[in-house]
C-alpha cells in the first residue's frame, strides 16, 4: 500500500505546515484509501480506455507540476504547447524504451512529480527555482537540508496526491511493444524529438516564436511566464558564457596598458588617504598618532545571512540587534552592499568579492565556482599572495560545499581549514558559531611566525538558514515587541535576529582583541546576503511594507551591510551603496596595499556605476536600471564585460599580472 501511505504523507506534512483544514483532510483521505483500492484491484483498460489515458496522462502530469508552485492560467497558448510538446516526447520515448506503456509513463511520471517537489523546497528555502547548474551542487544541498523542515502547503500536497493517481492510472493502461525492432525504431524517433527539442528551446528564434519570456532579472517570474519544463531547459543556454560584442584581445591590451598596475612605491607613498589616525580606534600607532609604515594583516569575514533588517524600515525588538557594528561602520569605514543573491548562493558573493567579478554577466542563477573555475584564476588571495601574503581561508562546514576545497586552491589560498579542522567547537543550531570561527582566526593569527603577513579569509555558517526547526542548543532572547501572536514565522525571525546579536558580540570580542595587537590589522566584514522572504516577510508586515514591482523596492531585499576597521585607524568614511566587486579595491586601498590594474578599472568605474550586481545596475545619480533596459546607458558596461571575459573565460590571452598576480 505504497501510494496509499504516500498519499496519507503528503495530507501529515500539509498539516504540520498548514495547520488542519477539514475539507480537505477528508479529500486526501478519501482519495488515498481510493488509490490502494485501485492498485489492489490490479484494473487493466481496454485499448479504447488506454488509448485515452495515453494521451490524457502526459498533459495531467504537466498541469500537476506548474501547480506546485503557480497556475496554469499563467501561461499563454503557445506556452502551454511548447511544454506540452516536452512531456510528449519523454514520454513517448520511455515508453518504446521500457517496451510498454504502463513502466515508460510511469517512470516518466516520477521525473516531474520528484523535480516539482524538489523546486518547491529550493524556492521556499532560497527564494528562487531550480535552475540547470543546480545539480551540480546536489552535494551542497544535502548537506545542509537536515537544517531545514519539510512541509507542505495544502495545495502542493493535493498536486502529490494527482502525481500518484497519474501513476495508479499508468499501470492500467495496457498497450505493450513487445518487438524489438519497434521498440527501438520509436524509442530512437522519440529521442530524436527529444534531441530536437532541447537544441531548438535554446534558440532565440524558438523562444521567440512561442512567445517566451527572455528577461533573466527574476526567475520566479521566468519560470511563471514559461512554464517550469521549458523555463529550466531553456536556461541550458547559459551553461556556457557567451562572448561580450567588442570583445579583442587588441582591445584587452589598450585596457590594460590604459589601466597598468600602480608599482608598490608609488602607492605607499601615496597611502595616507584612508589611513589617516581615527582617535580611539587601536594600539598600533596610538602613543605616536602616525599610520602604521608596515603592511597590515589582512581579515575578511563574510558572515552568512548577516543583514540588518532595518532596511525596510523600523521596528521595535526588546534590544537593539547590531549595537557594536553600527557603532564601528560610524567610527571607521562603512556602507551597504548591494548583493546579488537572497536567501541562498553564497558562493557568488564571495566570486565577486575575491574576483571582482560581476554576476552581472553571467546567466542569472549560474553559480560561477561550480560552472566557470577549472583553472588558476587571479583573486583576492594570489593577489595577497604575491605581494608576500601567507594567504589561509576559513569555512567551518564541509570542505566540499560549493566545490570550495577546488576553488580556493585555484584561487591561490595556501590553506583552507574547514569543518574536520575544528575540534570539538561551540555550536548554535548544529553549526560551528560565530564566535568559535572568529577564535579560529585569532589561532592563525597567533600561529604565524612574526615577520610573517596573513591574509585570513572566513565564510562563517551559523546564521544559515533553517531557522524555523528547533535546536537543542540554541534559545532565542531577542524578541519582536508589540507583535501576536507569535506564530511559526515570528518565532522565527526572533530567532534570526538572536543569532545577529549574537554575531555582533563575537565581532566585538574579535575586534577587541586586536586593538590590542602591536602588529598592524584591517579587519573586512559584511554579509552575503538577507535571509530568505520566510524571515523578510514578517519584518514587512511589521512595518506596513507594500509590495511594489519597482527596482528600488526588489533591490532592498539585496542590501546586506559592510564594515572595514584597522587597530591603526581610518579615516572615516560611509558608502551609501555599492556592489561586492568593488570592495576588494576597497579594501586593498584602505590596506595602503598596491592595486591591480583590474582594479583600478574597477574603481573608476564605480564613480559611473556604483552598483552593478546580478539583477540590477545604478548610475551615479541613483538610478536603478535592469539589464537590456537602456543600450545607450548601458554601454558605459561593456568595457568591463570585455575585461571580465578575460579574466573568467579567455585564460589563453589572459594577464594575470593585470588582475594581480604576478
Amino acid at each position: 500500500m505504497i501510494v496509499t501511505a504516500a498519499a496519507l504523507l503528503a495530507a501529515g506534512l500539509a498539516i504540520a505546515g498548514e495547520g488542519l483544514d477539514a475539507a480537505l483532510l477528508a479529500t486526501a483521505l478519501i482519495s488515498a484509501v481510493a488509490l490502494g483500492v485501485f492498485v489492489l484491484l490490479g484494473v487493466s483498460f481496454g485499448r479504447v480506455l488506454s488509448a485515452i489515458f495515453s494521451l490524457l496522462l502526459p498533459a495531467a502530469a504537466f498541469l500537476a507540476l506548474e501547480n506546485y508552485t503557480h497556475v496554469i492560467a499563467d501561461l499563454d497558448l503557445p506556452i502551454i504547447i511548447l511544454n506540452l510538446l516536452f512531456f510528449y516526447f519523454l514520454y513517448g520515448f520511455l515508453a518504446f524504451l521500457c517496451g510498454s506503456v504502463r513502466l515508460g509513463y510511469s517512470i516518466a511520471t516520477l521525473v516531474p512529480m520528484l523535480f516539482g517537489l524538489a523546486n518547491y523546497f529550493v524556492v521556499n528555502f532560497r527564494g528562487t527555482p531550480i535552475v540547470p547548474w543546480d545539480l551540480l551542487s546536489i552535494g551542497t544541498a544535502a548537506s545542509v537540508a537536515g537544517n531545514y523542515s519539510f512541509t507542505l502547503q495544502w495545495k502542493q500536497a493535493l498536486v502529490l496526491i494527482i502525481f500518484l493517481w497519474i501513476l495508479a492510472l499508468s499501470s492500467g493502461v495496457s498497450f505493450a511493444f513487445h518487438k524489438k525492432k519497434l521498440r527501438f525504431s520509436g524509442a530512437l524517433a522519440f529521442a530524436l524529438l527529444l534531441c530536437v527539442y532541447l537544441t531548438g528551446i535554446q534558440k532565440s528564434q524558438v523562444q521567440s516564436f512561442f512567445g517566451m519570456d527572455t528577461t533573466l532579472f527574476t526567475l520566479n517570474v521566468l519560470y511563471r511566464n514559461n512554464g517550469i519544463a521549458a523555463a529550466f531547459l531553456g536556461n541550458l543556454r547559459f551553461l556556457n558564457i557567451e562572448e561580450p560584442d567588442g570583445y579583442s584581445t587588441s582591445r584587452v591590451a589598450e585596457l590594460e596598458a590604459e589601466y597598468a598596475p600602480q608599482d608598490e612605491e608609488g602607492e605607499r607613498e601615496g597611502k595616507t588617504e584612508g589611513q589617516e589616525k581615527t582617535e580611539g580606534q587601536g594600539k598600533a600607532g596610538k602613543d605616536s598618532g602616525e599610520v602604521s609604515s608596515e603592511r597590515p594583516n589582512v581579515v575578511v569575514i563574510m558572515d552568512e545571512a548577516f543583514s540588518d533588517l532595518s532596511v525596510w524600515g523600523d521596528f521595535e525588538t526588546s534590544e537593539e540587534v547590531l549595537p557594536f557594528f553600527k557603532m564601528m561602520q560610524e567610527e571607521a569605514i562603512g556602507g551597504e552592499l548591494y548583493v546579488s543573491v537572497k536567501g541562498g548562493n553564497t558562493a557568488n558573493t564571495e566570486f565577486e568579492l575575491l574576483t571582482g567579478d560581476s554576476m552581472a554577466f553571467l546567466p542569472a542563477g549560474s553559480v560561477p565556482y561550480q560552472q566557470y573555475i577549472n583553472e588558476e584564476t587571479p583573486s583576492l588571495a594570489s593577489q595577497l599572495k604575491s605581494l608576500g601574503y601567507q594567504t589561509t581561508a576559513i569555512h567551518p562546514y564541509n570542505a566540499s560545499g560549493w566545490d570550495r576545497n577546488i576553488v580556493y586552491d585555484l584561487f591561490g589560498f595556501d590553506e583552507f581549514l574547514s569543518l574536520k579542522n575544528f575540534v570539538s567547537p561551540h555550536k548554535m543550531r548544529g553549526y560551528v558559531s560565530d564566535r568559535a570561527a572568529f577564535d579560529k582566526i585569532i589561532e592563525v593569527y597567533e600561529d604565524k611566525e612574526p615577520d610573517e603577513r596573513k591574509f585570513i579569509y572566513l565564510v562563517t555558517m551559523q546564521n544559515h538558514g533553517g531557522y524555523s526547526k528547533a535546536s537543542p542548543d540554541f534559545t532565542s532572547y531577542l524578541k519582536l515587541t508589540n507583535v501576536s501572536p507569535k506564530t511559526t514565522s515570528v518565532l522565527a525571525t526572533e530567532k534570526y535576529l538572536t543569532l545577529m546579536n549574537e554575531t555582533d558580540r563575537a565581532l566585538q570580542d574579535l575586534i577587541l582583541y586586536f586593538q590590542e595587537q602591536d602588529e598592524p590589522t584591517i579587519v573586512l566584514m559584511f554579509g552575503d546576503h538577507q535571509p530568505s522572504d520566510y524571515i523578510t516577510n514578517v519584518v514587512q508586515r511589521i512595518c506596513n511594507v507594500k509590495s511594489e514591482e519597482t527596482l528600488d523596492y526588489m533591490q532592498q531585499g539585496y542590501r546586506v551591510p559592510f564594515l572595514i576597521w584597522s587597530n591603526y585607524g581610518l579615516e572615516h568614511q560611509y558608502y551609501e551603496g555599492i556592489s561586492v566587486n568593488y570592495l576588494g579595491g576597497i579594501l586593498m586601498e584602505a590596506a595602503g596595499l598596491p592595486l591591480s590594474g583590474y582594479q583600478k578599472f574597477l574603481m573608476e568605474q564605480r564613480e559611473d556605476f556604483p552598483v552593478v550586481n546580478g539583477n540590477v545596475y545604478r548610475d551615479s545619480e541613483g538610478t536603478f536600471y535592469s539589464y537590456g533596459e537602456d543600450a545607450q546607458k548601458e554601454s558605459g558596461l561593456s568595457d568591463y564585460k570585455i575585461l571580465q571575459y578575460n579574466h573568467l573565460v579567455d585564460n589563453e590571452h589572459r594577464d594575470d599580472a593585470f588582475f594581480g598576480t604576478s
